[in-house]
């Protein structure tokens, strides 16, 4: 029986704003039209559906022919079926299909009729079913798009996807099979996309790019060489138009210093063809990346109005693709067999290089504009700026905008995207109140360190250079120390001799024994009497002086500074306040105080003690003791006057900065020492296994072992350890004699195409091992080619007697190899198991996605097994 429905709501002009049918309001089809329309969503057998858009000012009317069909339906008697619904609406959004979520619903849900008219009497409307608010709860299941998705026609998903961000659309191809044609065959899905996105002031594609490559660059993630398993890389080197990490990057280009000198060609000049081989070099006809020695590559600037490379000022280092001089090199060589003339080789440089050049314009365009993109020209950090600086200046006493940039959590408020507010400045005023006397020293250090500020030195100055006239004498012949200082000596001397006793890692020597030395002393009842930091003089207080002290008079005597074990124990320091994970850099002690001084020391908030550095001192030359050498330099840090810390800001290189608490220099923190390594040779038991390359090839057998390396996760210079140990344990099976030298720098360019994880850079190995050399030597301090280190092994080594399989090459020792192995697999099965478990919780969480270099990380061999292909353990 029918059943009476309560009155409907009415909107003002007394009409019925809904009825009882689902309604959904939605938008214009077209982007840019006015108004919106609301869509009813009526059921209806399948076999004739139909969809009816109501825009928003027409009447909420039925049509009549709509209208005489709900009549007709409710005219029927109640215990007939009722007939097909009229109406229905199938949602189904962009969001559903990459989530694979759909509403689950009853079917009753569905059974609810279009209203009539106004004038339809109330008590010939159709019973609506009740259902329970749990039964309309939707239920969200993993799933697969709804089965007619794919009936959507190609052209209304075109202008759909054009509207999302380049981002999603990467994901968009992996949904399914009907988004990835889509997507790769609609180029105007992405060049939409990207035009919303970033703007369409935005430069084109580049015309060697297609519009999917170009938005992956934009937008995508991950190291774009296949092997490599880094995901998170998302620096793009637009002059090579490849994302690439730094090691990948090394690996595909090459600098035009490392060019070995069969392979360097120079052209005629193109004005003047008398001298058909002087001029500039091939590699000058690509896209260079240039250098100044930091980390990242720019493009080669070009000069627009002569269409030629700009000139630079002072030292730089060129970069190109060694695919792209290759295949550059191979067309030239081509070209001069032909015996062309000087015109038309000039005519071939020309037409080469005026591509190149028109590519560089493009490159600096789209630099410039990625530069812009990453800065925002918006101007909330300006207004944010002026607002903040007006409310210090309010305080009372005021804040001046000096000690305000001194405040880290002013500087950090300043990238908050949002206008200021009364509310944002009570937050920051909170954060920075309490570190206001600590602006202020800062400050005075400032003013106290310049020489125009302040006409005659102050306290601070006064008593640096007496601490350090004082204590300067243990470097003079006859080295005169005073009594704390030869105290503090014979206790460092006995701490490293305990250190050394227990066998403890190189990597820990240097802080363990210091922290030894502080912890020793700090327990002592009586101490020396000495002048100490403050400038009192009384029972001795240690300063940072005396643990430099300790380093360079204790440590440096046993353990050669530049040695391989002396690059292990006072090189590889790691800074507390450094926290950036993407680069790390290692110090010495003093540089690693220096650097504090210079770059953390200029801050002050919570967990920030830097500042306790920043104590005025005597930096200009040492005038006031003229002729001691050891004083011709500038003090670039406070060590007399700095008292020595509990806890250093220091880390061996084991340990992650990154990881641990904000540095205080009162805590006392545990020290956290390597695990005690079994220094043996990974070689040990074990032979090289022969293959049906003959032994006596020795070029054979190291590229043969440079492929089965390649892939593992060890670094070049073990690998290139184990492929040359293999190759010379065959060789010397039948020879007496290790292989010439010739023969193995023979196969340098074909042991690189094997494995181009090898870079082929090397230090001088006697060099290094020597100790002796110094270490700003440059066959020391830097990997230089295969060609120039030959040239200074037959300068300085070839007369010695030295085996070059040796001494050539700086490479690990068979324990390191051991070790390195070890860990690489250890770093290996960690990321295994966090593929298989992301892999897991796929089907349980379709937020879920899975991990972009995954199937890289699962191929990936293990080191061990590699190796136990090349070097087998005897029975």
């Amino acid at each position: 029986m029918d059943q009476s429905h309560p009155p409907s709501h009415r909107n003002g002009t007394g009409k019925r704003k809904y009825d009882h049918g689902p309604v959904m309001r939605v938008d214009k089809q077209f982007r840019n039209a006015e108004g919106s329309s609301y869509q009813i969503i009526v059921p209806q057998s399948h076999n004739a559906r139909k969809i009816v858009f109501h825009p928003r000012n027409s009447s909420f009317a039925l049509s009549s022919n709509a209208s005489a069909h709900v009549l007709a339906s409710s005219s029927t008697d109640s215990a007939a079926a009722p007939p097909a619904p009229g109406h229905t609406f199938v949602i189904n959004t962009v969001g559903s299909m990459k989530t694979g979520q759909r509403h689950g619903n009853t079917r009753s849900s569905y059974e609810s009729t279009v209203l009539s008219s106004e004038n339809t009497p109330m008590e010939k409307r159709r019973c609506i079913s009740s259902i329970s608010p749990t039964d309309r709860k939707p239920i969200f299941r993993p799933s697969r798009p709804v089965k007619n998705s794919d009936q959507v026609h190609s052209d209304v998903w075109q202008t759909i996807l054009g509207y999302c961000e380049p981002k999603f659309l990467l994901e968009a191809k992996t949904i399914n099979s009907a988004f990835y044609r889509l997507l790769s065959d609609r180029s105007g899905i992405w060049r939409e996309s990207r035009q919303n996105h970033f703007g369409r002031e935005m430069p084109d594609c580049p015309p060697n790019l297609t519009e999917q490559q170009y938005v992956d660059l934009l937008a995508g993630r991950g190291c774009q060489n296949s092997a490599c398993p880094r995901e998170n890389t998302a620096r793009v080197y637009w002059t090579f138009q490849v994302r690439l990490c730094a090691e990948c990057f090394k690996q595909k280009t090459m600098r035009a210093d490392d060019l070995p000198s069969h392979r360097k060609h120079t052209l005629p000049p193109l004005e003047d063809p008398t001298p058909p081989w002087s001029g500039k070099a091939l590699w000058e006809l690509l896209p260079l990346a240039r250098s100044d020695g930091r980390r990242y590559m720019q493009p080669r600037s070009v000069n627009v109005q002569s269409n030629e490379w700009a000139i630079s000022n002072g030292a730089r280092q060129y970069a190109f693709l060694k695919s792209s001089y290759l295949q550059l090199e191979a067309e030239y060589l081509d070209f001069r067999r032909t015996h062309p003339g000087d015109v038309a080789l000039r005519g071939w440089i020309d037409q080469v290089h005026r591509k190149t050049m028109s590519f560089m314009i493009e490159v600096a365009d789209l630099e410039l504009w990625h530069k812009r993109q990453n800065a925002g020209t918006t101007p909330l950090p300006a207004m944010r700026i002026d607002f903040f600086i007006a409310r210090a200046a309010e305080l009372s006493p005021p804040l001046s905008p000096n000690l305000l940039w001194k405040m880290a959590a002013f500087r950090r408020i300043l990238k908050v995207q949002a206008p200021p507010s009364e509310r944002s400045w009570k937050t920051l005023k909170e954060k920075i109140l309490p570190y206001r006397e600590q602006a202020q020293a800062l400050e005075d250090y400032k003013m106290e360190m310049n020489p125009g500020t302040v006409p005659h030195p102050r306290t601070h100055i006064k008593r640096y250079r007496r601490l350090h006239e004082h204590r300067m004498s243990r470097k003079e012949e006859p080295r005169v120390l005073t009594p704390e200082q030869e105290f503090v000596l014979d206790l460092g001397q006995r701490e490293f001799e305990r250190c050394q006793a227990a066998n403890v890692a190189d990597e820990d020597l240097l802080l363990l024994c210091l922290k030894n030395v502080f912890d020793t002393y700090s327990r002592l009842t009586n101490r020396p009497t000495g002048l100490n930091f403050n400038g009192t003089t009384g029972p001795y207080c240690l300063s940072l002086d005396d643990a430099r002290m300790i380093v360079e008079d204790v440590m440096e005597k046993h353990i050669p500074r530049f040695s391989p074990r002396g690059l292990t124990v006072f090189q590889n320091l790691k800074c507390r306040g450094c926290r950036r994970t993407d680069f790390v850099k290692t110090w010495s002690f003093t540089k690693a105080f220096e650097h504090m001084l210079d770059v953390h020391a200029k801050q002050v908030g919570e967990g920030l003690e830097f500042w306790q550095f920043a104590v005025p001192f005597s930096r200009e030359y040492e005038a006031w003791t003229p002729g001691r050498e050891e004083d011709s330099f500038y003090h670039r840090f406070p060590w007399y006057t700095v008292p020595w810390p509990r806890c250093l800001p220091l880390v061996p290189g084991h340990r992650d900065p990154s990881k641990l608490d904000n540095w205080h220099p009162a805590v006392n923190e545990p020290f956290v020492e390597l695990p005690r390594r079994i220094r043996i040779s990974a070689f040990e038991g074990r032979r090289p296994r022969p293959t049906e390359i003959r032994n006596i090839d020795f070029v054979k057998n190291l590229l043969f072992a440079a492929k089965i390396l390649n892939g593992v996760w060890v670094d070049g210079l073990c690998q290139m350890k184990i492929a040359l140990k293999y190759a010379l344990d065959l060789y010397t099976r039948t020879q007496l004699t290790e292989p010439p030298l010739p023969l193995f720098t023979s196969c340098i360019e074909e042991l690189h195409k094997a494995n181009p994880a090898i870079d082929l850079r090397f230090r001088c190995g006697i060099c290094v091992g020597e100790g002796k050399v110094y270490r700003t030597a440059r066959q020391v301090k830097y990997k230089i080619s295969v060609e120039g280190l030959l040239e200074h092994w037959h300068e300085k080594h070839k007369d010695s007697g030295a085996s070059w399989s040796q001494g050539l090459m700086q490479l690990p020792t068979d324990s390191e190899v051991m070790e390195q192995i070890a860990d690489a697999d250890r770093r290996l099965q960690e990321e295994k198991e966090a593929t298989r478990e992301r892999t897991a919780e796929l089907s349980n969480n379709v937020r879920k996605r899975p991990k972009l270099k995954g199937n890289v990380v699962m191929q990936a061999r293990l080191a061990r097994e590699a190796f136990d292909d090349l070097f087998p353990r005897e029975d």
